[in-house]
């Protein structure tokens, strides 16, 4: 039983670290969503505003935005598989303490009823 939940931490472990590895959260704005939004926001106004400079403002505003949420994605997930690391030792060190109670359990099972001798 050892062996087997070792195994099954270790691949739990394994597909959490290769999703971390290989999957992107897609957490970037398109050049288009951006122009859709700067010309809905400019046709609402009733002012006249230039919409290139709006949109070039517009655009290197979310590119810093993009970076900090790359940043605080990357501590979030950080956090997530630290918590899975310590999930799984303490999953491991509940088995194996199980397992060693198991076979003390087995043992007083084995051997006779010692206390009742001598009265």
């Amino acid at each position: 039983m050892n062996k087997a939940a070792l195994v099954i931490v270790g691949l739990v472990f394994l597909i959490f670290f290769s999703l971390f590895l290989g999957g992107q959260v897609p957490i970037a704005i398109t050049q288009d969503e951006v122009r859709a939004a700067v010309n809905d926001a400019i046709a609402d106004m009733d002012a006249q505003v230039d919409e290139t400079e709006v949109g070039q403002a517009v655009s290197r505003s979310i590119e810093k935005l993009e970076e900090r949420q790359k940043r605080r994605l990357k501590f979030l997930v950080s956090a997530y598989f630290m918590i899975w690391l310590v999930f799984s030792f303490y999953v491991l060190r509940i088995v194996r303490e199980q397992s060693r109670l198991r076979q003390r359990l087995d043992q007083l099972e084995s051997h006779p009823d010692r206390s009742g001798e001598g009265n």
